[in-house]
């Protein structure tokens, strides 16, 4: 069992009142209290009572009780120690990484709170697709900025399949992606379009119109994987056509196939806003002519609170898919 190390004298009232609390926090058999927790997470980080209580601004007698209430209802040591060191135990070490996570999400909570206590203007909470966010939704933001400065943004990356769920789940309060979701409880309107376009290191002969899809039948080819509605739309072009391309590597975003591309693997088709990510010499980018564009909708809860707010910034999200 921990026992506590020596402390400069303190006001006696105080000092009763810390052991106060620590009493407060004994609970059943086997269990521990939030208090505890911290306590054990700071004495854990710290290696020592001393260094805890100085990490928490309390005194090390309160440390040390509270550590030892927590040992006595869970059971079994937390701490052993030697040469005047407290060193954890195996079953600390098994409880601390569950701790960090609790601990983690404690911070989050926290800072969280402190947002919403600094927040000026209001606050949107933007989903987006991979595709879209180097381009689309940071020049849409900027704007927005410049016009509401005091409002505040979260930006999350999200698959299209997710998009549904984060708004229902009130993760996002507006979300764009390339698929029109069919919910009454979701408001959905069109924002425009986009088109898909081939990359490749190498020049390509082309047409002032783009090249057509069966410049792929047979060639070095960077697929896609479970990567939502415009794999679906290319599939489809590709198998009407009956076009085969050696598929030699596989993956999940664009930005990972644009990247390959870049390194001369091989040729993909990605859509024209992860393309418009990267402007360099390295690169060539055709659109390609016998595939239909595809639209890109914006989705937010149709009851939600900060109505007028929400369509504003999807209207600017508009106007910014409107320019390019």
């Amino acid at each position: 069992m921990v026992q506590g190390q020596g402390h400069r004298p303190r006001d006696t009232a105080k000092l009763k009142a810390e052991l106060a609390i620590a009493d407060a926090f004994v609970h059943s058999s086997g269990t521990m209290r939030l208090r505890q927790i911290e306590i054990f997470y700071h004495v854990y980080r710290a290696g020592s009572i001393s260094g805890a209580a100085r990490d928490l601004h309390v005194s090390q007698p309160s440390v040390s009780k509270v550590l030892r209430y927590a040992e006595d209802q869970l059971g079994f040591d937390l701490f052993v120690r030697s040469k005047g060191r407290l060193f954890p135990t195996p079953e600390a070490d098994e409880l601390f990484g569950e701790v960090q996570e609790i601990y983690g999400r404690i911070s989050a909570f926290n800072r969280t709170a402190s947002n919403i206590r600094h927040r000026k203007g209001g606050h949107v909470r933007f989903g987006v697709l991979p595709s879209l966010s180097l381009t689309v939704l940071p020049n849409a933001i900027a704007q927005i900025r410049e016009d509401m400065p005091d409002l505040s943004f979260e930006l999350r990356t999200l698959h299209s399949d997710q998009i549904h769920s984060s708004l229902l789940e009130k993760k996002c309060d507006a979300c764009v992606g390339f698929e029109e979701l069919r919910d009454d409880r979701i408001a959905t309107r069109q924002l425009g379009t986009g088109r898909l376009v081939l990359v490749s290191a190498e020049e390509i002969a082309s047409s002032a119109g783009g090249v057509e899809a069966k410049l792929l039948d047979g060639a070095e080819y960077i697929g896609m994987k479970d990567s939502g509605p415009l794999a679906s739309l290319l599939a489809t072009a590709l198998n009407k056509q009956d076009i085969n391309p050696l598929e030699i590597v596989t993956v999940h975003t664009y930005h990972v196939a644009l990247a390959l591309v870049r390194k001369g693997v091989g040729m993909a088709i990605i859509d024209e806003f992860t393309a418009n990510s990267y402007l360099g010499a390295d690169l060539f980018r055709y659109p390609i002519k016998d595939i239909p564009p595809f639209s890109i909708y914006a989705a937010s809860l149709a009851d939600h609170p900060q109505r007028s707010l929400i369509d504003e910034t999807i209207d600017e999200v508009g106007n910014v898919i409107g320019r390019f």
